[in-house]
C-alpha cells in the first residue's frame, strides 16, 4: 500500500510542477547532426561518428559492407557504408513530425 501511494505522489507532483519532458529533444539534436555533415559522400564512417557519435547498432553484410544505424526517440537513420568505410548511401532515414 505504501508503495502505491508513494508512486501516486511522485506522479501527481510531477503533472503539478508544469514541467513536461521533451521526448523529442534528442532526437532533434541527432536529425541536426546529421544535417550540419551536408553532403555525405565521400565521407568515411569515421568522419560520420566524429559528428554524430557512434551508432546504436551495426550490421555486417557481405563483401565488407557495414549498415550503421543511429536512433533516438522520434528519429531512425540507417548508412550504408563499403568495405573502405566510405559513405554509399542513406537507406532508411524517418522522422517523426
Amino acid at each position: 500500500m505504501f508503495l502505491f501511494f508513494a508512486i501516486l505522489n511522485i506522479l501527481t507532483l510531477g503533472l503539478l510542477s508544469g514541467r513536461r519532458r521533451d521526448i523529442f529533444a534528442e532526437a532533434r539534436e541527432l536529425q541536426q547532426q546529421f544535417q550540419s555533415l551536408g553532403n555525405m559522400t565521400g565521407m568515411t564512417r569515421e568522419d560520420i561518428v566524429a559528428v554524430t557519435g557512434p551508432p546504436n547498432s551495426c550490421s555486417f553484410l557481405g563483401r565488407g559492407r557495414q549498415l550503421a544505424q543511429w536512433q533516438a526517440t522520434g528519429y531512425h537513420i540507417a548508412i550504408l557504408f563499403d568495405a573502405q568505410n566510405r559513405f554509399v548511401k542513406i537507406t532508411h532515414e524517418y522522422v517523426a513530425r
